[in-house]
């Protein structure tokens, strides 16, 4: 009996991601790159609108005041 052989591994993380990017794009690797950079791009914009978000909300925020402990008088 023979067993079905195992796909080999790819040799680098994003071979099989670039290999797709390449696939949608009709093997054009121009038009991959172009479309990965306008995505990376995106991405980044979102971080910083993010990154500006978190930053306001904590500046927003008051400082709590010290908190008093109550002691149970007996």
């Amino acid at each position: 009996m023979s067993q079905p052989a195992l796909a080999a591994p790819a040799p680098y993380p994003l071979e099989n991601d670039v290999r797709e990017a390449l696939e949608i794009c009709g093997g054009d690797p121009m038009k991959a790159l172009r479309i990965t950079l306008i995505a990376n791009a995106f991405l980044e914009a979102q971080l910083d609108q993010l990154t500006a978000a978190a930053a306001q909300g904590f500046a927003r925020r008051k400082p709590r005041s010290p908190r008093k402990f109550k002691r149970d008088s007996d």
